[in-house]
This record gives structure tokens, sequence and C-alpha cells, in this order.
């Protein structure tokens, strides 16, 4: 049965219906106004000034003068609401939102233009980043630095190192600054062009096995890659082992040697490797360092300078400040504490001169490795660490396999006390990852570059993380 009134209705619907086509629907120069993307903001994610403890955005405005006035409120956290009349915006207006302490971690500032013909803009949602003190912001990875690229891949890859020097499959990455703008890279175990990843059995394959190869950048640009200059190559050139092995697989003798850290002291550049007799129970024979003195063109042993098997140093990272080069290392492996030591840049290949920090007694011990003392209680791996100027903090990163990440932690001071661990990158998200070394173009500002190997791929990859410190609310 049709209710009383349903002519009357329809009748009321058809004569405003033409009354809408007639006046614009409230517009009298044009069609029906439809609300659209209104609203435009310099920034869809903001993050507080940390010393004014506020988020600010420039606002723009499709149709400013149409505009009664625009509403904000906020979503998640307390209620709060704002009504900004007309006579206050701009064409590039400013908004600012004073963070409260009762604000969550994250909530968004949602933004709403009322115009004078009644109509509401599509919402513009900015979502604030309310986190404090330190934390990692965001990591991504940027770029594949060494192999070919497989068909998955949604990052560029610059260097096409199989076919440029027959670097199909390697791995670490052990980064330093050999002169102002120009870079080395040393490269764990590698194999020819011929290499191909292997689910059924990841990590090496393939032919033209050498220990360890070396290429240099002047890249100083990584937003979109690290760009490799060329490597140290043989006649052929192919990329040539530059830290020699014998290859004797049979667990009893030389097998590989795989470099740790790389610095230039002194005017030449030196790199720390260890020497395995065996992967099985990680076993070495020593570690020791190689020189060279011509910008990394041809490299000789240090014959005064050796570890032993189980020295708390049988792997390092180096950074140089002040005068003094610090070294902070672990036994070879990945189950044992970092502990720290410092020499003279000209004393390098001075051994006896080495320091140690013993932190019982607070200071350093001249010549005694045994004396240092554990300065980060963890299951350390392969490390690197830099001192970050803008942060004014010590930053170390290695790989923990209890966690199955790579791990970031912090000090104001080398000797300690250090962090607590931050996830650097998860192995859930990265599987099968390792090594973790830190470029030297992160000395200054909140990004730091860094080296992650994959053991499927066999290969490295450039990683990015955004670094925060935001002290206190």
């Amino acid at each position: 049965m049709r209710p009383r009134n349903a002519k009357r209705t329809r009748v009321c619907a058809v004569i405003m219906g033409w009354l809408c086509l007639l006046t614009a629907c409230g517009r009298e120069d044009g069609p029906p106004f439809v609300p659209s993307d209104e609203i435009t903001s310099s920034a869809l994610t903001l993050v507080p000034d940390k010393e004014a403890k506020t988020v600010s955005a420039t606002l723009g405005f499709n149709d400013l003068d149409a505009i009664a006035y625009l509403m904000v409120r906020k979503s998640g956290g307390g209620q709060f609401s704002a009504k900004i009349d007309r006579s206050e915006l701009s064409a590039s207006y400013v908004l600012t939102y004073a963070i409260q302490s009762s604000d969550p971690e994250s909530f968004r500032l949602v933004l709403t233009a009322h115009y004078h013909d009644g109509n509401v803009s599509n919402e513009l949602s900015l979502k604030v980043d309310n986190r404090w003190g330190f934390f990692i912001r965001e990591v991504t990875r940027i770029a594949r630095v060494t192999g070919r690229p497989i068909a998955e891949e949604a990052f560029p890859s610059p260097n096409n190192t199989a076919t440029a020097w027959n670097v199909g499959g390697t791995d670490l990455g052990v980064v330093w600054e050999m002169a102002p703008g120009t870079y080395g890279l040393f490269f764990g175990d590698t194999y020819g062009h011929d290499f191909a990843p292997n689910p059924s059995s990841p990590g090496p394959n393939g032919g033209s096995w050498r220990s360890n190869v070396l290429a240099f950048s002047t890249d100083g640009d990584l937003e979109d890659g690290l760009t490799l200059s060329g490597m140290a190559t043989d006649n052929g050139g192919n990329a040539r082992e530059i830290i020699y092995s014998a290859k004797d697989v049979s667990g009893n003798g030389d097998w590989t040697s795989i470099p740790t850290a790389a610095i230039r002291a002194n005017g030449a550049d030196y790199v720390h490797y260890f020497n395995m007799r065996s992967w099985t129970g990680w076993v070495t024979n020593y570690s020791g360092l190689y020189k060279s003195t011509d910008n990394g063109q041809t490299w000789g042993r240090c014959e005064d300078v050796g570890f032993s098997s189980n020295s708390p140093f049988g792997q390092v990272g180096y950074f140089k400040e002040g005068g003094y080069v610090y070294m902070v290392g672990t036994q070879t492996g990945r189950d044992s504490p970092a502990r720290l030591a410092r020499f003279l840049e000209a004393d390098i290949e001075k051994l006896p001169d080495y320091e140690y920090w013993d932190g019982t007694a607070g200071q350093w011990v001249r010549g005694d490795e045994g004396r240092a003392t554990v300065l980060i209680d963890d299951k350390v791996g392969e490390l690197s660490f830099i001192y970050n100027e803008t942060l004014e903090k010590w930053i170390i990163a290695y790989f923990n396999g209890d966690r199955y990440e790579l791990t970031l932690r912090t000090a104001d001071d080398i000797t300690g006390p250090w962090s607590a661990p931050y996830t650097l990158a998860p192995g859930s998200q990265y599987a099968q990852l390792y090594g973790s070394y830190i470029h030297p173009l992160s000395v200054t500002g909140h990004d730091i570059y860094f080296l992650m190997s994959m053991w499927l791929p066999y290969n490295v990859f450039l990683m990015k993380a955004e670094l925060a410190d935001m002290g206190e609310f």
C-alpha cells in the first residue's frame, strides 16, 4: 500500500531537483559543487619539533574564498577540535598543533573545509609520529650493491658486478674512507658470473672462487644506491683476491681469509682479517693485517701484527677519533661479547703499544689484551661502529643470532655505558641476513647507511636507517 503522502513527497523531490539545477545547488555560476581534495599539505606525516613540542604543516586550498571555516579534530587520544575562521586562513597557511602529554605515540589530525554554500570538503588526514627518546624511525633497502638483480626486486641495481668484474656472488662489504670522497669496500668469499641463487642450497656456488675482493667508490649520494667506480683486478679485468688463502677445505689447514674491518691510518690503508681453518665450529688459525701504500692497488701482510685464534680481537671494527684509532673486537664467530682497544694512528703496526679498556679499573692498559673487559655484554657478530657528529653519539651495528637481527646500540662515550639493543633490521623481514657495515657518509645527519648481506641471494645490499633523537617530552 502506498503511504498517504507519497505523491506529495515525490512532487517535492522533483521541485527541489529543478531548483538545484537552476541555482547550481547554491552556486549561481556553475554546475553543482562536488567536494574533492580541496586541502593540500606540505607533509602527510608530521614529526614534533624537539624544542617547541609542536607539529606543523603548510596548507593550501583550491578555493579559499569559498571557505567559511576550517575544522580540525584529532583522531586518537583525547578529544580535540578547533574551528579556524576564513579570516585567519591564507593561501599558504601554517597549521600548528601543540603536543599534549596525554597524546599517544601515533594519532591523526583530521581536517575539513566548510564552505559558505553548506558543502564540506573531503577529509585530509595528517599522521603525527609522536615518539620521543631515541629510536629508529624507518629502515629501507635502497639498492643492490653486488651481483645481478632478480626478477622480483623493486629497487635499483647500479652495479652489474657479475658482468663487469666476474663477481656474481659475494658478501660483507667492509667499507672505509681511503681519501676524502673515495671509499674502499672489501667483500668476502666471492664467486664468478655463473653464480645463481639456489633455494635448495643457499649460499655460495659457482666457479672463480676468491677468498676476498676489493672495490672502490666515489659515490657521495647514497639515496639512489651505491655506485662502484672500479675494483682491484687481474690482467683479465676480473676482481682479484687480495688477502691470500690456500683454500684447503679439508678443515685441517688454511681454508679462506675473511676481511673484518679496514682503515686509512698514517697515510696507508689497512685491512684486518681472520684466516679460517674450518667453518664447522668457526675454527680460525689467526687474525692479522694487510697493508697498501698505493691506494689499494697492491697489498702485503704486516708480519708484526697478529692475533691468536682465541683472541678477543679476532674480528674487529675500526674508527678514527681524536688522533686514535678505536678498535671494538670479538672472538671470531658470533657468540662472544665485545671489548675495546685503541692505538695512536701512527702506531697501528706496533701491537705492544695498543691500549685496552679495563672498565673495572676505569683506565686504559697498554700491551695486555687480557685486561680488556666486556664493553657490550651480548652475542656480537660481525660489526662496525662510528661517531655521529649530528646526534653526538657513538653508534655500533652488529649481527645477533639469538634475536636473529642486525642490532644497533648507542653510547655517549666510547667506553660506555651502551644502550639497550635496538632492532636495526629483523631476520623476519630480511631472511638469512648478516653483516652490518656502516658507510662513512653516516658520520653526520640522522641517516645511517649500511651494507647488509643475505645468504640465499648471497649478495650485498645498501640499507638506510633514519634515526631520531627526540629527547624526553
